[in-house]
């Protein structure tokens, strides 16, 4: 039995059942009313973030917002943000790694794309270009977001695939599949592509996990999807997150690990759970598609 595959399904299918039923749970604030501040049972008063209790079951965010309502609502923006993401690398990896391997020219864009790109750590490139003033002030820029870190890693995700291709060629079949004149389009679509779809899968899946954490890096420094601009006093205009994402949760995380940590801690382990559901994914279907493997192998 595949115990890791079925795990990571059950986590998965339980994911996405909160995803799409948690705006109509009854114990949901589907409106995320902000409370800017609520009486004690002592008579006094208290601003946010409120601590666990009977009216807020983990506590509450800095605006008051009761946090198990925006865990849950924003379990299908999240979802949807690193599936986004990840869509768009693959369709622009995938064709980059497949043209590298029969293209020199392409080669060579896939060697700059990922040598660019891989020097310094990914979250640092998206700082810089996510921080350009047509991004920041774009009415799209929840969308430019997911375009910029889609295409930070294009060049590491098609170079896996380039070797892929390049290990799949020293198989003694592909001699054959040569031998027996097949076109370049045919040796691709019945020697290449079957042992390569299942590592496409793989990867897929693994890389899920991989863009949820990176974004949550962005939480850490302040980095938001989405944003409205609010006067201030002096001024100056500040910029106030208007996502339920999970990151987001890592806004001020130095100040609210002491202060309120059920806050910082809650989506640790939401992006945790996730990130352990895609490891089980990807590791269960590796299991399966290698024991496929050995069984062909074995008739």
């Amino acid at each position: 039995m595949n115990q890791k595959l079925s795990v990571g399904l059950i986590l998965f299918a339980f994911l996405l059942i909160i995803a799409f039923s948690a705006p109509y749970l009854p114990f949901v604030d589907s409106s995320l009313e902000h409370n800017v501040m609520r009486k004690k049972d002592d008579g006094g008063y208290e601003i946010p973030p409120f601590s666990p209790s009977d009216e807020y079951l983990i506590g509450s965010d800095p605006n008051g917002i009761d946090l198990l309502s925006r865990v849950l609502i924003g379990t299908k923006e999240t979802l949807l943000t690193i599936l986004g993401i990840a869509i768009i690398r693959y369709i622009f990896a995938i064709p980059l790694g497949l043209g590298s391997f029969y293209s020199t020219i392409t080669r060579r864009i896939l060697i700059v794309w990922n040598r660019l790109f891989s020097f310094i750590p990914p979250v640092f490139f998206i700082i810089m270009i996510v921080g350009a003033p047509f991004i920041v002030f774009s009415n799209n820029r929840a969308l430019w977001f997911i375009f910029v870190i889609a295409l930070v890693e294009v060049g590491r995700v098609a170079d896996l695939f380039h070797q892929t291709m390049v290990n799949i060629s020293k198989k003694p079949y592909i001699e054959t599949g040569i031998i027996s004149g097949n076109s370049s389009f045919k040796m691709l679509k019945n020697y290449y592509w079957p042992p390569l779809r299942p590592y496409i899968i793989v990867q897929f899946f693994s890389d899920l996990g991989r863009i949820l954490f990176l974004i949550g890096q962005l939480g850490i420094v302040e980095i938001y999807f989405s944003v409205k601009f609010v006067s201030q006093l002096g001024g100056a205009y500040k910029p106030l997150n208007t996502s339920n994402i999970w990151p987001t949760f890592f806004a001020g995380i130095t100040k609210h690990i002491w202060s309120s940590p059920w806050f910082p801690i809650t989506g640790t382990i939401a992006i945790a759970i996730t990130i352990f559901t895609f490891s089980m994914i990807s590791n269960g279907l590796q299991q399966y598609f290698h024991e496929k493997y050995n069984k062909y192998e074995a008739n």
